[in-house]
């Protein structure tokens, strides 16, 4: 049975059709972003889950690391956080939720900017303190007509940041660009298809060469040219601040082991399925690719930040307060009604995310532990990556924002558990727009 191609496939093989192949990079930037695409759709992100769908826990200890970032800038009021590619709004919900119980007056200095592509209201509806902007996150910088920001945080945003596919074939890099395999003139009959040619920029060697890193015969590897723009806007957002980005990614001698990723890493999800198949279902699924965390830091550092730290978000949300939270009344879902119930099987995103099984699970309570234990879990979304980076501040104030966290006393006089007990078990409720995972990980 043959699909009828979707609005964004239309405009791909039309452009292909006049102007020939395009690079990848071009092709998803199209498929994700352009008229039609994934990520204009109102249900875009339903295809896979991320920490805030998992438990208002995770926006709760990022509240709590808002709070201590506060203090290192001074108290600032208004305390200005832009959440790039925020989507729904949920996680701008559960760090403002928390906020209302943590001390000093914070949620009266906090004020949470939401951008993204979607106008549509989302769940930062009816906070007084939140705000959404209409406007590309991945170029973040056309929000500059807003005061400065003094944190910028992204979850999950860089990971869909369009990216160039190269293979080693003969001893030559070779890019591979998307064509059609009809030369019917239209561009409307043939299957999309894969076609290696010489690269489109020498930018693309030029990024492997200055990362010390050569590919092997027939190794795949995808490349992101866009982190230096990418770092540049975000890094105009602040006069004095922090960037704080978390996503799934490796350094780059890890990313690109032949051994280990010998195909690079770009994957396809559609209802939590992994489908590995780009070239199909144009705008009707995600397309994603770890991120190369060495080149987003020396980015950063080029374009004025510096780096504080690179931690796994295990790590990150555990001297946060994760057991604290735990440790406290585990409150019980929303009657049990309209839970989003995910396949059986090892397909999500991504692929070390998931549960061993999926499943519906009759005890709330154990949900609840369930959900709050797949944050941190090592070997998932605990292996995430925690990069929190710095403008304008003095070293030892800017190490302070981490070094918080190993127990070095702040000048606020709370522990990162003092205020986590702060905020009620009934605010981390679980309700329907959460999705349920089953299975007994083992506690944290």
């Amino acid at each position: 049975m043959t699909t009828i191609p979707t609005p964004a496939e239309r405009a791909i093989r039309r452009r292909i059709a006049r102007h020939g192949p395009i690079t990848f990079a071009d092709f998803m930037a199209a498929a994700l972003y352009g008229p039609g695409g994934y990520y204009t759709r109102p249900a875009a992100g339903a295809d896979y889950y991320t920490g805030p769908q998992i438990h208002p826990a995770f926006g709760a200890l990022l509240a709590v690391q808002l709070f201590h970032l506060w203090t290192l800038l001074e108290r600032p009021d208004p305390f200005n956080v832009l959440e790039p590619g925020g989507g729904d709004g949920l996680l701008c919900r559960d760090v403002l939720t928390a906020a209302r119980h943590l001390p000093d007056g914070f949620v009266d200095a906090i004020r949470y900017t939401v951008l993204d592509r979607r106008p549509a209201t989302g769940w930062e509806h009816g906070f007084p303190n939140a705000d959404r902007v209409v406007g590309d996150a991945l170029a973040p910088g056309q929000a500059s007509a807003l005061p400065p920001f003094h944190c910028v945080l992204s979850n999950e945003l860089l990971d869909a940041l369009p990216v160039h596919r190269v293979r080693m074939d003969g001893g030559h890099s070779r890019e591979l660009y998307v064509g059609i395999e009809s030369d019917v003139a239209d561009g409307y009959e043939g299957a999309l298809v894969e076609q290696p040619a010489e690269p489109s920029t020498p930018d693309l060697e030029s990024r492997l060469s200055d990362l010390g890193i050569t590919l092997s015969e027939g190794q795949t590897a995808e490349i992101c040219l866009l982190l230096d723009a990418w770092a540049a806007a975000t890094a105009a957002l602040l006069d004095t601040g922090f960037v704080l980005t978390i996503d799934y990614g490796r350094a780059a001698a890890d990313l690109y082991d032949p051994a280990l990723r010998p195909h690079g890493t770009l994957v396809t999800y559609r209802a939590h399925r992994q489908t590995d198949a780009p070239l199909h279902d144009v705008g009707r699924q995600d397309i994603t690719a770890q991120v190369d965390f060495t080149s987003v830091q020396r980015a950063s550092e080029a374009a004025g930040l510096s780096t504080v730290g690179n931690v796994p978000q295990g790590w990150f949300l555990q001297r946060l307060g994760l057991q604290t939270v735990r440790r406290n009344a585990a409150p019980l879902d929303a009657g049990g009604s309209g839970w989003i119930t995910l396949p059986v099987g090892p397909d999500g995103l991504p692929p070390e995310t998931l549960p061993d099984a999926l499943q519906p699970e009759p005890d709330d309570s154990r949900v609840w532990r369930t959900n709050l234990t797949h944050l941190a879990q090592p070997g998932g979304l605990g292996d995430f990556r925690v990069l929190l980076q710095a403008k304008g501040l003095a070293p030892e104030r800017a190490a302070a924002a981490l070094s918080w966290l190993d127990g070095e006393p702040a000048k606020h006089d709370y522990t990162p558990s003092s205020l986590a007990a702060l905020i009620p078990p009934h605010t981390l409720a679980l309700g329907p727009e959460r999705i349920r995972l089953a299975g007994n990980p083992q506690p944290q």
